[in-house]
């Protein structure tokens, strides 16, 4: 097993900085290894092993997860790091089921020779870890730790051999994408309450049935309407071709969601096709035609040939025309669905199924649109593959005199084969494409959607503005914020409906794990300098001035260059302040992620030298950065030089009759003070202004 790699191994770069991540964590075993090493000679075992090694470790770096350890019968790997993709959850559960599928001929091997039963077992959870290099200076391996590791081995210790089990924190992320079995609860060491578990038992096909979020469409009512309308236009003989753009979590998909409901309302018959593309098969060629034809005939990914052959050359039959026609068409489309089990049979060459695509089911797929209305839908185009992209070109030239409407929806990455396509179509097919952009919703939508989502009739202003400053908008944020203050339990059941828990303390507000792993795949794209520099601008703050970042910063002479390839990312923006030039994180999540990833000895280090970089910077103007110096040398655990500033932020806003600023910062400095055992009458005096503040205030 030479070519596998060693732990910790991966086709990702990785840093020797340590880092706090969210991942999903897969434990992979060989059930009942102890009985079935006995009863083969070790050599033999040995051989076993490693052909079981090859075809676990072969779909987790397909998937670009990142192998953890091996142990004498199983291994360890994760997805999250050292790069992470907003769908790592996903992917893990995908590598898994191929990992049961890969095995089943070397398990029917052993059967044969040997008479024993070889099954694995196979648990995945997702939360918090440390990641890194771990060891000695000597030997060291990277990997992760912390107690979501310790539920992953625990999912795959009470697993049913030959299935894969994923804690709930798991299926929260993939629910949509799989179908999954609740077995109830099971006890893990260190957890109070049960973990309920779910059993894996299949895919399910991306038909666009139940495409995007199920919160209510608001804000949207232009855009809707004129999907519905250039929808009639093509009804009526006028094939239409329309781009949905926005950032992730605007809601494209959920635009198409809503437009599938109205158009079947008044259309039921109306033939709908939906493709999506996937980040992990954009190296797959004409990927988005194979999903949107497993759609169409329903496939399964585990169909075998004969049963994809049935479904497809049933589904044509039924459809009518000549019986030549139709099996030449269902060959071809069969084809594509099996690529790659056919490709492997060599029952056809890769210029063969080019051809068919081009010549025959293209043709035929668009010809179908010519007396009834087609809309097809491809999700995600940022994400498709070159064979798909030129295909999806050629096809618009089928388009005239058709009932077809073809929509795209994706994300404005200047780089993406989204973009070619949307070139290539406003040149060639400008009198039929149209362009939706989608914006962040402002202050008022994004209130109604939190009172939609929420049905809660007092939600507290500070819970409020707490989801308006952190999604700032994104509708996607917005749902992930709130439904963090329910897994929180800051929302409860009574007997007059959903209530919000006073005893909620908004203040340890965390960033969701779904919208993390969203800005961290963006974070990860970066280069290595310019991640550092993101996470030491996040330790400031949101906006940060350049020349607090150049104190602190390591590489001061490429700044600059990092700054600029953070807003050539739109990761920040420039700002100009009283002359001095500042920078913005884009997004206030963006900046939690960034520094939600830094261990937290490296965090109070970093706040240390920023608190000291601003006492040199603004030695002239203390007293206006006096909160902030208290906040930083807090974090910093430097506690006496905190109560200073906290003391001295308490005078400004006192000054200012800002009382409840005061009476914030003088509890601040009361904190500080108890931390470090400041003398009894420092403390004492402090209480007795905190009692003057209150009394004054009320």
């Amino acid at each position: 097993m030479s070519h596998v790699l060693r732990p910790g191994g991966s086709r990702s770069s990785r840093t020797g900085r340590s880092e706090r991540r969210v991942l999903s964590v897969i434990f992979c075993d060989v059930a009942n290894s102890t009985a079935l090493a006995e009863n083969i000679d070790p050599e033999e075992w040995v051989e076993i092993m490693n052909e079981a090694f090859e075809h676990m470790t072969a779909p987790i770096l397909r998937y670009e997860g990142t192998i953890g350890k091996f142990t004498g019968d199983g291994m360890m790997a994760f997805f999250g790091a050292p790069t992470s993709h907003e769908e790592d959850p996903d992917r893990a559960v995908r590598a898994s089921l191929e990992i049961l599928e890969g095995i089943e001929e070397l398990r029917d091997d052993i059967q044969r020779d040997y008479g024993e039963e070889f099954n694995l077992r196979i648990g995945i959870n997702t939360g918090l870890v440390v990641v890194g290099e771990v060891g000695s200076a000597q030997v060291s391996e990277y990997t992760a730790m912390g107690d979501a590791v310790n539920v992953a081995a625990r999912m795959e210790q009470t697993a049913a051999p030959g299935t894969l089990q994923i804690s709930s924190d798991t299926q929260k992320l993939v629910k949509g994408a799989f179908d999954l079995k609740s077995l109830g609860g099971i006890e893990v060491k260190g957890k109070s309450q049960p973990v309920e578990v779910f059993r894996v038992t299949g895919t399910k096909i991306a038909t666009g049935e139940s495409i995007g979020v199920t919160s209510p469409l608001i804000g949207r009512d232009a855009e809707l309407a004129k999907l519905i309308k250039l929808a009639n236009q093509n009804k009526n003989g006028d094939s239409q071709v329309v781009s949905i753009i926005g950032e992730a979590g605007l809601g494209k998909s959920r635009l198409l969601s809503e437009l599938r409901d109205e158009w079947l309302k008044t259309e039921p018959e109306l033939s709908w096709e939906f493709s999506q593309g996937i980040p992990y098969d954009m190296g797959r060629p004409y990927s988005l035609f194979q999903n949107l034809a497993r759609g169409m005939f329903g496939v399964e990914l585990t169909d075998k040939p004969a049963v994809i052959h049935s479904k497809v050359h049933g589904a044509l039959t039924t459809m009518g025309g000549a019986p030549d026609a139709i099996a030449l068409c269902s060959t071809a489309v069969e084809k594509i669905i099996a690529a790659k089990v056919l490709h492997e049979a060599k029952t056809f060459t890769a210029e063969e199924i080019k051809t068919d695509l081009y010549q025959v089911v293209i043709p035929a797929f668009v010809a179908a649109a010519e007396e009834a209305p087609k809309i097809v839908i491809f999700d995600d185009l940022q994400w498709s593959d070159d064979a798909s992209k030129d295909l999806i070109i050629h096809m618009m030239d089928y388009l005239i005199g058709t009932k077809m409407m073809i929509i795209f929806a994706f994300r404005p990455d200047a780089d993406s084969p989204a973009q070619e396509i949307r070139k290539e179509i406003q040149s060639r097919n400008s009198d039929k494409y149209s362009e939706i952009i989608i914006d962040p919703l402002g202050t008022d939508h994004t209130n109604e959607l939190i009172d939609e989502l929420l049905q809660i009739k007092d939600i507290p202003q500070e819970a409020r503005n707490l989801v308006l400053r952190k999604a700032e908008g994104n509708p996607y944020f917005v749902e992930e914020v709130v439904r963090w203050f329910v897994d929180q339990e800051m929302v409860h059941q009574t007997v007059n409906g959903l209530e919000w828990n006073e005893a909620s303390n908004i203040t340890d507000a965390t960033i969701p794990d779904s919208v993390q792993a969203l800005l961290m795949a963006r974070m990860d794209r970066l280069s290595a300098d310019a991640k550092d520099t993101l996470q030491l601008a996040s330790v400031i703050g949101r906006a940060f001035y350049h020349r607090i970042l150049g104190k602190i910063s390591d590489s001061s002479l490429e700044l600059d260059m990092q700054l600029t390839t953070l807003e050539s990312h739109e990761m920040i923006q420039t700002q100009r302040d009283k002359n001095e030039l500042q920078y913005m994180f884009k997004h206030e999540l963006a900046r939690d992620a960034a520094y939600s990833s830094i261990l937290l000895r490296r965090r109070r280090s970093l706040h240390l030298r920023v608190a000291e970089a601003m006492e040199s910077l603004f030695e002239d103007s203390l007293e206006d950065n006096a909160h902030r110096l208290g906040y930083h040398f807090s974090v910093a655990k430097d506690h006496e030089r905190a109560m200073k500033y906290f003391e001295m932020a308490t005078d400004i806003a006192d000054g200012m009759n800002a009382k409840t600023e005061a009476e914030n910062h003088l509890r601040n400095a009361i904190s500080a003070a108890s931390s470090f055992k400041a003398p009894e009458e420092k403390i004492s005096s402090l209480n007795s202004r905190l009692t003057e503040l209150v009394g004054a205030g009320a």
